[in-house]
């Protein structure tokens, strides 16, 4: 939806968002969010025809907004975010122009956002307003500060993209750091991609990937053969190792019902906090795998 801002002089600022208007950037404790945008300054009637009710004394504008969001539409259920202002004044002249709006959103916030928003698009909302130096015919020049709001759709994969370039911390990154080291660069790749695609609401596939990454941790702790023997036992009776183990291959089965499509799975459905968990386990395993390498 075009934003419209009518200045004293009753000449209109139509403001729209560039193709893919959103840009964030790593910043300490979140991300500066910059958006691409379009203006335009539509003369009114009385301007052409020479008749100046009011004269601005600089044609150039200082713009600014408050930034809002939403996941169900530019008109409902919005939530402050931050501040945005220009980086540089604008020329309010009579043909297109482009500038861009800065801010910034912390990390926390992005959190919020990406789990409110469960993996769809999402809605951006500027509450704008354009300052200018005016002058009435015999009066002091005075400050005009005229507002309109523009609001438009970020696509689940554009904002998720985003995401990614910051590397914002999902709950999983904060809680559970991830392993390092040539070792297990394909099992961290696969949780990244599990990751990428819960953010953009692809479920079973996002549980499909964590699962792969969990088949390092199977094979280096031999899960399989001692859950196999813990299996026969009392869970009391089990040792430390037979119940991580028994963790681990509780893990694998529980994902594997995304995968399958037998008599038992094909009735399966896991929710959005469903992927995030196993997700997140994995990661914990995988982690732990890490620091008792050098043991095994």
């Amino acid at each position: 939806m075009t934003g419209l801002i009518t200045l004293d002089d009753m000449s209109v600022l139509a403001i729209d968002a560039s193709r893919h208007a959103l840009r964030m950037s790593p910043a300490i404790g979140g991300a500066q969010v910059e958006l691409g945008l379009t203006i335009f300054r539509q003369p009114s009637a009385r301007r052409v025809s020479g008749e100046w009710p009011v004269k601005p004394i600089d044609e150039r504008l200082r713009l600014s907004a408050t930034l809002h969001v939403s996941t169900r539409n530019g008109n409902q259920d919005r939530r402050y975010v931050c501040p945005m202002e220009g980086e540089h004044l604008v020329a309010a002249v009579l043909q297109q122009g482009t500038f861009r709006l800065r801010g910034f959103i912390s990390d926390h916030q992005l959190r919020v956002i990406e789990e409110q928003r469960a993996g769809k698009r999402i809605w951006l909302i500027l509450a704008l307003k354009a300052l200018q130096v005016l002058q009435d015919e015999g009066k002091p020049a005075r400050f005009g500060e005229p507002t309109g709001e523009l609001s438009f759709e970020v696509g689940a994969g554009e904002w998720a993209e985003n995401l990614e370039d910051v590397e914002a911390g999902t709950y999983l990154e904060l809680l559970v750091p991830l392993a390092e080291g040539a070792h297990f660069a394909d099992a961290v790749e696969l949780l990244r991609d599990a990751r990428g695609l819960l953010r953009e609401g692809n479920i079973p596939a996002a549980i499909g990937q964590a699962r792969k990454a969990l088949e390092q941790v199977r094979e280096e702790y031999g899960t399989q053969k001692v859950f196999a023997d813990a299996v026969k036992k009392s869970p009391r009776q089990r040792s430390l190792s037979e119940r991580w183990a028994c963790m681990v291959e509780d893990l694998f089965s529980t994902m594997s019902g995304a995968s399958h499509n037998d008599t038992v799975t094909r009735d399966f459905e896991y929710t959005r906090e469903d992927g995030a968990m196993l997700i997140t386990a994995t990661a914990g395993m995988l982690k732990r795998l890490a620091a008792d390498r050098d043991s095994l």
